[in-house]
């Protein structure tokens, strides 16, 4: 069972990369608006409010291409927590801070699984491509380990 208790969840920089460059083409599209709204004629009242939600779009693609989640991340299920590792840091999240477990299969016809982890107001997704029996047995674990299942209940 050694081997269910790790799982690695691939990420592609090619991704990261296309939120910034589209993020800050939205950003130089607004800042473009909002200077043609002060020099231009007409208009110049909707082409400041296209422009700031440009600019505020295009800050949200770009921050949000440097959250923790846009990166490969490799999760071990210890005894004291999960520990998410990733490239410049690690992360331990106690089994005591997850108030739910739910999987999730969007669509039975597809090999795809979802665990996902509430914790408080944060939530944590774990997908799974096509490796069922690995779903399922983290999914045991986590349950196991929270407290919300018992062997003397099966």
């Amino acid at each position: 069972m050694e081997e269910h208790l790790t799982h690695i969840v691939k990420k592609r920089p090619a991704t990261r990369n296309a939120y910034r460059i589209v993020g800050l083409i939205f950003i130089i599209l607004g800042v473009w608006l909002i200077y043609m709204a002060f020099n231009g004629s007409g208009m110049r009242m909707i082409k400041a409010a296209f422009g700031i939600c440009a600019i505020l779009y295009g800050c949200t693609l770009f921050a949000g291409s440097f959250r923790p989640a846009a990166y490969t991340a490799t999760y071990v299920f210890s005894d004291d927590g999960i520990h998410m590792i990733q490239k410049n840091r690690t992360r331990i999240i106690s089994y005591d801070s997850i108030t739910n477990i739910n999987l999730v299969i969007p669509n039975p016809d597809m090999p795809y699984y979802i665990i996902k982890l509430d914790m408080g107001r944060k939530n944590m997704i774990l997908p799974f491509s096509g490796k069922r029996g690995q779903c399922d047995a983290i999914y045991k674990v986590l349950l196991k380990k929270t407290g919300i299942y018992n062997e003397a209940t099966e």
